[in-house]
């Protein structure tokens, strides 16, 4: 089975902080899509950029709105962070 075509918008956040961007997702298959919004595009001082995953803050603790496995956390991840490098790069022309 192959994976299915990602296409990644990217929103850029101006809050101080770690999260730099905000990412939806669009999974086109080829009997419709799956659009997974509210990825985080976090970079910490001293650390390298990471995708966090959708969540929802319950009482105590965060709870996982969506997980992904294998091959398509991994495509996923580079498609989301290709976006935000490419955003980063028209932002500073």
């Amino acid at each position: 089975m192959s994976l299915p075509k990602i296409e990644v918008e990217i929103r850029v956040t101006n809050q101080p902080g770690p999260t730099k961007a905000h990412a939806d997702v669009r999974l086109l298959l080829p009997n419709g899509e799956i659009q997974l919004i509210g990825f985080a595009i976090v970079k910490q001082p001293g650390k390298k950029v990471f995708v966090g995953f959708p969540q929802n803050r319950g009482r105590n603790k965060y709870f996982p709105v969506v997980e992904a496995k294998g091959d398509l956390q991994e495509e996923l991840v580079e498609a989301i962070l290709r976006a935000y490098k490419k955003n980063e790069q028209l932002a500073d022309e």
